[in-house]
């Protein structure tokens, strides 16, 4: 009787696990499909100035505080100043001790007391939601698709608006939002196997207009040209996939290369090509003589190995050993 309870018991535990599983895990698919729409779109006040100063170093100077934060303790640099305080001071024993070494530096350089206590404020905020964050996003878990990254983004900024106010937060962090919320967005569109290249063009121009407005044509000029390159490819992939002939492909890859890198670079790629071209040639020559030696009935396996071994020095010359180990590590005999 009483193991029967205990099953019973048992049953009514396990029961109640599998329901908060499937209730958690239909809130978080709900969440996730409620939050599909931008984190921030064309009509936030992030400009590509504050980009700008986001990713360049040289567009911050610590020393030039008491210029930055003359009108207000709250704008584009406010972040860019905590981090540098973060480093400054990050041999501190503890947070306290930190606190106070940032109370007395801000004395000596801003205008005024009452200023240093305004950054102060937001600062010591700052420090705090650090920690908190770190514990919020572990219970959160990893998304694992792009829309579950961007409804992440959602609850991240959502955070931090609870912590420092919607204002607050959305100048401190929205140029670093904005540039993760993007890449994602472009990833989405690029990676759909299912589009061609020109229908992805379109919902890529409609997604950066959607995002960052007029100034949608410029947002890529901090992409280096050969990610630009890449990412061409994978645009077109459907498209070369599809091309009936090798030409055709090359013609469309000229293209692209011509439309992104300097004559000297294309050039130098061409080289490349040349080069990985040469090295395919000879490996598959390599491999169709070596076949030959091991399927020869007239060699023993001694006198296979031996032909094989002069094969590969007078095909591959000084860079025979470094392919002998390459086979090793392919494992091919």
């Amino acid at each position: 009787m009483k193991k029967k309870k205990i099953i019973a018991v048992a049953g009514i535990v396990l029961a109640v696990i599998i329901v908060v599983i499937i209730v958690g895990k239909i809130k978080h698919e709900g969440y996730v499909k409620k939050h599909q729409g931008y984190v921030f779109d064309r009509n936030s006040k992030i400009r590509g100035k504050d980009i700008r100063l986001y990713l360049v170093p040289g567009e911050f100077n610590a020393d030039a505080a008491k210029d930055y934060f003359k009108n207000d303790v709250i704008n584009s640099y406010t972040l860019k100043y905590f981090l540098f305080l973060d480093d400054k001071f990050k041999d501190s024993k503890n947070i306290e001790e930190r606190l106070q070494m940032v109370q007395k530096y801000l004395y000596t350089v801003m205008t005024s007391h009452d200023e240093a206590d305004k950054l102060l404020s937001v600062y010591k905020t700052y420090t705090y939601y650090q920690q908190g964050v770190y514990d919020k996003t572990k219970s959160w878990g990893t998304p694992s698709t792009p829309k579950e990254a961007i409804a992440y983004l959602h609850k991240l900024q959502e955070y931090r608006r609870e912590v420092f106010g919607a204002q607050i937060a959305d100048t401190l962090f929205g140029p670093s939002m904005k540039l993760e919320e993007y890449p994602i967005r472009r990833g989405m569109i690029v990676g759909d196997q299912n589009l061609y290249g020109a229908e992805k063009e379109k919902k890529l121009d409609d997604m950066k207009k959607d995002m960052w407005g007029d100034e949608a044509d410029t947002i890529d000029n901090y992409t280096a040209p050969l990610n630009r390159y890449n990412e061409k490819l994978n645009i077109y992939q459907k498209d070369m996939a599809e091309m009936k002939s090798d030409e055709e492909r090359q013609a469309m890859i000229r293209q692209f290369r011509e439309e992104l890198f300097t004559p000297e670079q294309v050039s130098r790629l061409d080289d490349v090509d040349r080069s990985m071209a040469d090295e395919k040639k000879k490996e598959e020559d390599y491999f169709a003589q070596e076949n030959e030696i091991k399927n020869d009935s007239n060699l023993d396996a001694d006198g296979k190995a031996q032909k094989i071994r002069e094969l590969q020095d007078q095909i591959f010359g000084s860079e025979a050993d470094a392919f002998r180990r390459r086979l090793v590590i392919e494992n091919k005999p």
